[in-house]
């Protein structure tokens, strides 16, 4: 089943797995047919169109909780707008990683060595079925979201697709693209060395041409990154905005921006191979118990 409007229709409530009240983003699990399932809802921005006429679709017969204080008062009330106000994405079947992934859970930090990689991380990586990334190549190869890709260079050794992340409310100011390679042999920062360097550098100009062509944003504007752990082990760039200060993903322990990734390379060209490197995860994430057996 992948027609969304089934599975909401069909979804029946297990729990909550987490609820942001500062992003406005709540997770939820359920069943369909015996399967687990998780949506979420996430309230969007006011469209810059409709703010001049906000006052117009507020309902005064909903308006509770009123307070007023001399100049100044507040409460709660129900917009009359015809707009979409959320988003929601759907994972159906969702597996384990993915409830835990989602999973409101405390956050470690774990210091990765050579060794711990090549005994703990790269198994791990491993035993991951093939099916966990089929949607990667269904975007690779033109089976699904063909009508949101922006760029696809199909060149087997330094091709990619570019397209937005699913994150991406569609505003300049918090552009989230993502690139992701052709190959499936780069696993992650683990795998990147100096034969990535013709890759690397041409990905990260053609996302720069392109920003610009289509948002109007310089290279200084935008923040080019790489995720380690990432969520899925196919080798893949995020592309976001600056001032989009609070994008996913951007803390330390877990962005590596693609600048000094590079340069890092070229100033070692085996550096990921023989680095340590700290990274967060969740403390339920099966990486996190590997390393604390140790």
């Amino acid at each position: 089943m992948s027609n969304i409007k089934d599975i909401v229709s069909k979804f029946q409530f297990n729990r909550i797995l987490s609820n942001d009240t500062r992003t406005k983003l709540v997770y939820v699990l359920g069943q369909i047919d015996g399967q687990d399932c998780i949506i979420s809802f996430e309230k969007t921005q006011y469209d810059a169109t409709n703010i001049p006429n906000l006052t117009s679709t507020v309902n005064s017969n909903t308006m509770n909780d009123v307070v007023e204080n001399n100049i100044y008062g507040w409460c709660m009330a129900h917009l009359e707008s015809k707009e979409p106000d959320t988003r929601i994405k759907t994972i159906y079947p969702a597996t384990d990683v993915h409830i835990a992934k989602y999973e409101a859970q405390s956050r470690v930090i774990l210091v990765e060595t050579p060794e711990l990689y090549e005994s703990i991380t790269l198994p791990y990586i491993k035993s991951i079925p093939e099916k966990r990334t089929a949607w990667v190549h269904n975007i690779l190869h033109g089976s699904a979201e063909a009508d949101r890709v922006i760029f696809h260079d199909c060149d087997p050794e330094n091709g990619f697709v570019i397209l937005p992340d699913m994150k991406w409310d569609g505003r300049d100011e918090t552009l989230y693209w993502v690139a992701i390679s052709m190959r499936s042999d780069i696993l992650s920062l683990r795998s990147l060395s100096s034969q990535h360097l013709k890759f690397l550098k041409k990905l990260r100009e053609t996302s720069y041409r392109l920003v610009k062509e289509k948002a109007g944003l310089s290279p200084s504007q935008l923040r080019l990154f790489i995720h380690y752990q990432p969520s899925y082990y196919h080798f893949h760039v995020h592309i976001t905005a600056v001032a989009f200060s609070d994008a996913p993903g951007v803390v330390s322990g877990q962005a590596h921006l693609l600048d000094t990734v590079i340069n890092n390379i070229e100033l070692y060209p085996d550096y990921y191979q023989k680095a340590t490197i700290p990274f967060v995860i969740g403390e339920n994430h099966q990486l996190a118990s590997g390393f604390t057996k140790k």
